[in-house]
């Protein structure tokens, strides 16, 4: 926004101050002040002439000598402007002023010239010559007539003086999303006179005239109130539509708002001033009625501009009965606009909620300065007030006759009252500030005191400061900012924090170097999926619970994924088809599963963190030597070193997918060729599978080679794992002894059965663990039976374990394993 200085100057006396001075303190108090612009004329030494006398350009058609008498003698200039007459007053510039390029707009001086053979002492200036024509002095083009502005101007006067150039200085200042209250001349005063603390003038406008009607024959209706909270119209009769005075004219163009006529120069006056935007229709095209709703699909409407715009479902608009005649806080309509012929106008003043003028004014691709203003939020309770004050200007300078205004809504707000705490100022700043002073800052802000006492304070927040001062920390940064950041004495932490690996991290640090080392490499891929993707490798998802895009850019990322395993084989299926056969891969990420409703405090959606592999392939990928491929116990081998690292082998039980309650859900997997992993504990839980992938799946993919997957639910892992810090653990002296035996057994029976059997057959003081290395179902096997060969670790801490020894430990081993199953048999 661009402010006047001097127009600063009369709500705040800021007089003494060097504006450098003054934009220093707004930046440093949350109010960027981006350039300051100092406002002079574009010309030098202009004077004001008279035109005496105009006789034709002896050898042109078009150009003219024009004889000017400056006050102090004549002058003869060549012009060619063709709206020029005896007895006007007229700028004049001598050889040497200083004038621009009507073309370029660049500043030029004027040298001695002859034009067709006659000499000119001079030139007579147009308004675009001057740098002045957006100040609407003439609507004509040609040379700027000075006493048609001025009848009473003199001869031999400096233009500068004439047209009124104050010593001025404009602020661009940047505000920022959450300050609507800083879009207007009276919030950056009200800034000003706390940082200052100067007493401000607030230009209130005059109340409702006596005699006026507060119900006039007008209806006014908010369909959608959504969009917008409070509707006002004032009806003003007789306008004469004219030029707006020059004081005000000169402070819109210092804003950077062009001057257009008295009415449409009033309603952004107001908007600059208060902050509250303004329409003004005309009131005979309205047939009495207008309403605030969401424009229906397919409707049109020709704006201002004369271009005409395609409406939506998120355009606001104001309309008549019949039609639409204004896009609600954005541009006004063609069909309800101000003319020439104008005699009685309507008077907008509205809120519109920020979302809906922010979704409206995109939907038709025009952004204005109102938007600029409802976007940051306008003060609800300043929408009448600014109405009031349009109607003022509207009576002294358009000749209206106010007959009264009609409203809907409400344009009052929930007060909200915050105590805030004098410590509590000392905590956060770390300074002390004495309270009569914090009250003092809040007071000049706009801030009600409701009450006090020696520790606090009870506060009420104004209308403009609503949408961003809610809490006690807001007030105090109040008080902070405008205090002043700098006086804020820095001091150094009591102690210098280290930072701290978290247990969850180190984790999952782990779980890669264990990846790592296994040989697999880390992929990563888009949390976002859609059903395409899904269905191509029948992964199941729950409709219901899923997080879904609600303006997605494809259908291939409709939704955030409830499961890795999609993204894991369609980069599979990417490198295979590419060529690489040998594939090892993990990706450790989020799934998201919608559990409830949304609220304040949660989001609904259950984010778990998952690792989930794939491999195919090779075990090695060497040219140098065969190598055989992966296949159930390689993927098992990867799972259990995983295990193993974390010391949950133990707390984890193992069982067939085909009989488990995962069954139906995964059918990727091949239900007798993978694994369900639970966690026991009070409550078990599943924490993952692994195994080969679905035949069906594996000729969709048109692999001509088993594929093995595997998934873990790392948060689950991450509570199961002691944090603790490792117990030592002395080196044994002693060798440990390994035995291989082998045995026949049911094929039913699994290697979870004979591993408790193998424990309680070995002293606990001696067993060491134990291991399967060979599984074999076939010739020289009676069906339904199989061969397991496993190896048995023992190592006594105090002794070398003798032969005898080793011969009783297994001998106890073979009666264990006999009696708990009969059926089973030893292999020599």
């Amino acid at each position: 926004m661009q402010v006047s200085l001097n127009w600063l100057n009369e709500l705040v006396d800021l007089s003494d101050l060097d504006v450098k001075q003054i934009a220093h303190e707004l930046t440093m108090s949350g109010l960027e002040v981006e350039e300051i612009e100092e406002v002079k004329p574009k010309f030098t030494n202009i004077i004001t002439a008279k035109i005496e006398k105009i006789d034709n350009h002896p050898n042109s058609d078009h150009l003219h000598l024009v004889t000017v008498n400056t006050g102090s003698g004549l002058k003869t200039v060549v012009c060619g402007a063709q709206n020029i007459e005896v007895g006007q007053v007229i700028p004049y510039a001598s050889v040497g002023s200083k004038v621009l390029d009507r073309k370029t707009g660049e500043q030029f001086e004027l040298t001695p010239a002859v034009i067709r053979g006659v000499e000119s002492q001079g030139m007579l200036c147009s308004d675009d010559e001057l740098g002045v024509a957006d100040r609407n002095y003439q609507e004509e083009d040609g040379i700027l007539i000075l006493n048609r502005i001025f009848p009473n101007v003199g001869l031999g006067l400096d233009v500068e003086n004439v047209l009124g150039f104050e010593k001025d200085y404009i602020l661009h200042t940047a505000p920022t999303a959450n300050r609507g209250d800083e879009v207007s001349v009276i919030g950056i005063a009200r800034e000003l006179s706390a940082l200052f603390n100067r007493t401000m003038t607030t230009p209130l406008p005059n109340p409702l005239p006596q005699g006026a009607r507060e119900n006039i024959p007008f209806e006014v209706e908010i369909k959608d109130m959504d969009v917008c909270k409070y509707y006002s119209i004032g009806l003003l009769k007789d306008i004469v539509i004219k030029p707006s005075p020059d004081w005000m004219q000169k402070r819109l163009i210092s804003s950077g708002v062009r001057a257009i006529n008295n009415v449409v120069d009033i309603t952004n006056y107001v908007m600059l001033e208060y902050g509250t935007p303004l329409h003004a229709f005309d009131f005979d095209k309205l047939n009495g009625y207008l309403c605030v709703r969401r424009a229906q699909e397919g409707e049109t409407l020709v704006t201002l501009d004369e271009v005409e715009r395609k409406l939506t479902h998120d355009t606001v608009v104001i309309a008549t009965k019949e039609k639409p005649v204004c896009l609600g806080g954005v541009f006004g309509g063609a069909n309800s606009e101000i003319d020439e012929n104008t005699k009685n106008i309507a008077l907008e003043a509205a809120y519109f909620t920020p979302q809906s003028n922010r979704k409206s004014s995109r939907s038709v691709g025009y952004k204005s300065d109102a938007c600029a203003r409802y976007e940051r939020g306008v003060d609800i309770e300043a929408v009448k007030p600014g109405l009031l004050r349009a109607v003022e200007l509207l009576e002294k300078y358009a000749d209206a006759k106010f007959e009264g205004m009609v409203e809907t809504g409400s344009n009052k707000l929930d007060p909200i009252e915050i105590t805030i705490r004098y410590p509590q100022v000392k905590r956060l700043l770390g300074c002390d500030i004495d309270p009569a002073k914090c009250l003092a800052i809040l007071e000049k802000l706009g801030f009600k005191i409701l009450g006090k006492n020696e520790i606090a304070c009870k506060v009420l927040v104004p209308s403009f400061r609503a949408g961003d001062v809610t809490r006690e920390c807001d007030l105090i940064e109040e008080i902070a900012r405008i205090n002043g950041y700098d006086k804020i004495t820095p001091t150094l932490p009591a102690r210098p924090g280290t930072a701290e690996i978290s247990h969850a991290e180190r984790v999952i640090a782990r779980v890669r170097d264990i990846m790592s080392g296994e040989g697999l490499n880390e992929i990563q891929t888009s949390s976002l999926i859609g059903e395409p993707l899904l269905k191509q490798f029948n992964v199941n998802y729950n409709k219901e619970k899923a997080v879904c895009v609600q303006n997605p850019a494809s259908e291939d990322y409709t939704m955030l994924r409830q499961t890795l395993m999609a993204s894991v084989l369609q980069c599979l299926k990417y490198n295979y088809d590419n060529g690489q056969k040998d594939f090892w891969a993990y990706e450790i990420g989020r799934s998201y599963v919608k559990v409830s409703e949304p609220d304040e405090k949660y989001s609904g959606v259950k984010e778990t963190q998952i690792l989930a592999g794939v491999i195919t392939g090779n075990i090695q990928n060497s040219i140098w030597q065969e190598t055989g491929e992966v296949d159930f116990y390689t993927v098992k081998g990867i799972v259990d070193k995983i295990l193993e690292d974390f010391g949950l082998t133990r707390r984890i039980k193992f069982e067939l997918l085909a009989d488990s309650s995962l069954a139906e859900t995964h059918i990727i997997m091949h239900p007798y060729k993978s694994a369900v992993l639970t966690l026991l504990g009070k409550k078990p839980e599943i924490v993952g599978y692994y195994g080969e992938i679905h035949p069906e799946l594996k000729n969709k993919m048109k692999l001509n080679q088993n594929a093995y997957v595997f998934k873990l639910d790392l948060d689950l892992f991450i509570n199961a794992v002691n944090p603790g810090v490792p117990k030592f653990k002395k080196l044994p002296q002693y060798p440990e002894v390994q035995r291989d035996l082998a045995v026949i057994v049911p094929a039913k029976t699994t290697w979870d059965e004979l591993a408790k059997i193998v424990k309680k057959g070995i002293d606990n003081k001696v067993f060491t663990g134990c291991s399967v290395f060979d599984v074999y179902q076939g010739e020289h096997v009676q069906e339904g039976f199989k061969s397991v060969a496993f190896r048995i670790k023992m190592q006594d801490e105090n002794a070398t374990m003798t032969d005898e020894a080793i011969e009783a430990q297994m001998a106890n081993l073979r009666s264990t394993l006999k009696k708990a199953i009969p059926e089973l048999s030893f292999r020599e």
